[in-house]
């Protein structure tokens, strides 16, 4: 199935408006999912899209950063050996376990 979008700005954008017709496939069980999202919400299909595609590009984006700040910090030296790493994720099992 194809949908057709409207991006819009959002809300805080002082009332100028800018708009793009974009294609997208999706199967019917996502815009199933889509649309009863938008009726839940009182919200349009391309609202709920628009959302969803927020919030996976700052998790992403996110992501990505702190992949490459993990790789600098490697290629610095800055790294902890395996064995303590695993003696500070066995205390931290045990406290949360206790704490059931």
């Amino acid at each position: 199935y194809l949908l057709e979008l409207v991006e819009s700005c959002p809300r805080d954008c002082d009332g100028i408006m800018t708009a793009r017709n974009i294609s997208l496939r999706m199967n019917e069980e996502k815009i199933k999912q889509v649309d009863q999202m938008a009726k839940a919400l009182g919200r349009s299909r391309a609202w709920v899209i628009n959302q969803a595609t927020d919030g996976y590009l700052a998790y992403e984006t996110w992501f990505v950063e702190q992949v490459k700040q993990g790789l600098k910090e490697a290629e610095q030296g800055e790294t902890l050996p395996h064995d303590q790493v695993m003696a500070g994720l066995r205390e931290k099992i045990a406290k949360a376990q206790a704490n059931r």
